[in-house]
């Protein structure tokens, strides 16, 4: 097996000039602006006509309601005969992408594949299709249950787990991290856009509706800076670590990556696991952790050598397992982590630094290459004024739909 290599990264804005104009484009153009983006960014030059190889994700046929797509993919980048393997593995398919990319280059089978992730969220005739392709539809949707009553059953155990409190505290620090973060980036949805509140307590003296009574005030979600979903695309171009610097003077190294799947079904997730997971409850959710635990293997680190990580972090549901998967804080102390600021630029390992998958903007199908694209731009030490002062290791971690499955990679720099 080669060792591989990212020789290019490229991403469409997510910022408001950019995305005001989401109405007069179509997914094909921010596919064509990601891959080119990429493909322009291998700085020592690469011709499109070099590229070997096309794997895509997007959040799934109802979300674009084009039906197959590879052929179009093909034809949209002037590829043609190009290959494109298509995926539909939602919020971390781009991860997924990227594990069937490595194992394509890493192979010997080619030599230069590009990756690529989009959502084009708005042109849905049913919104509703969306949230029924983040589960297991015969089974959820069709008997109510979709992705936002996941989130809240989810939030509910995190609740009980931690006390409402602290999972409040935990969410109002990481929103407020994320405008720090994305008003340093100036692609992002949040740029510009001021934090809504000063401080944390802003928000803690007024979280309960009557003192003791554990009942969240309305107030405090009207006042809770907020997610961002958008639309977009991000791509990077992988290639064999030996003809890295043929490519690029900054190359940035695949060293581990792994991909696990747990229950789609949440009732499964809860009380039937197989071995493997009976040691996780449906909010620990297992795949991160055992996608990173594989993943540090392949790249022989220990959590201790990771410099900083780009996560799944778009509701507190999700920053808890991702957070906790690096192994970085201690066993069951991810929330408290949070709330004492160790995620943040001067923290122990700063995460979301381009504003995460709220403030940079929510991409389901393009979420991991976003993430992707970000821990590349920190390691190359091109990130300005959201700098990390260390970035010689990143991990990289998505999870798809409801809870179901976890693309992890390491990534470092020579």
């Amino acid at each position: 097996m080669r060792r591989v290599a990212i020789a290019g990264v490229g991403i469409t804005p997510r910022n408001r000039t950019y995305l005001s104009q989401a109405d007069r484009k179509s997914w094909k153009e921010y596919v064509a602006d990601a891959a080119y983006d990429a493909i322009a960014d291998v700085k020592k030059g690469l011709p499109p006509k070099d590229i070997q190889y096309v794997v895509v994700n997007y959040h799934g046929e109802a979300s674009v309601e084009a039906g197959g797509i590879g052929p179009v993919i093909s034809d949209t980048l002037g590829l043609h005969p190009v290959g494109v393997t298509q995926l539909c593995a939602n919020c971390t398919g781009a991860g997924v992408g990227a594990h069937e990319a490595y194992g394509l280059v890493a192979s010997g089978l080619y030599d230069r594949v590009l990756v690529i992730g989009f959502d084009k969220r708005w042109d849905l005739l049913n919104f509703a299709d969306k949230r029924a392709m983040g589960g297991d539809s015969d089974y959820d949707f069709a008997f109510g249950f979709d992705h936002m009553q996941l989130q809240t059953l989810l939030q509910a155990m995190a609740y009980k787990k931690y006390g409402i409190r602290t999972v409040l505290e935990a969410l109002v620090t990481y929103r407020m991290q994320m405008y720090w973060y994305a008003n340093r980036n100036p692609n992002a949805a949040l740029y510009g856009v001021p934090c809504p509140v000063k401080t944390k307590e802003e928000l803690m003296n007024i979280w309960e509706e009557e003192p003791g009574s554990s009942k969240i005030s309305p107030e405090f979600w009207k006042k809770l800076p907020v997610n961002n979903p958008v639309e977009g695309a991000s791509a990077f171009v992988v290639v064999p670590a030996e003809e890295a610097k043929s490519y690029t003077d900054k190359p940035i190294y695949i060293d581990g990556i792994a991909y696990k799947c747990n229950n789609h079904l949440l009732s499964s997730q809860m009380y039937y696991p197989v071995p493997a997971l009976v040691k996780y409850d449906a909010a620990d959710f297992a795949a991160p952790h055992l996608a990173v635990e594989e993943a540090y293997r392949m790249a022989k680190v220990k959590a201790d050598a990771i410099d900083f990580a780009e996560l799944f972090e778009s509701h507190i549901t999700s920053i808890i397992p991702t957070l906790q998967a690096t192994q970085v804080p201690p066993e069951g102390k991810a929330i408290y982590f949070v709330i004492e600021g160790q995620t943040a630029i001067d923290g122990r390992l700063p995460m979301g630094t381009d504003g995460g998958r709220g403030g940079f903007g929510m991409t389901s199908g393009s979420n991991e290459s976003d993430a992707i694209y970000e821990a590349v731009v920190q390691m190359r030490e091109e990130a300005g004024e959201r700098q990390v002062e260390k970035a010689d290791v990143s991990v990289v971690v998505g999870m798809q739909g409801e809870m179901a499955s976890s693309a992890a990679l390491v990534l470092r720099r020579e």
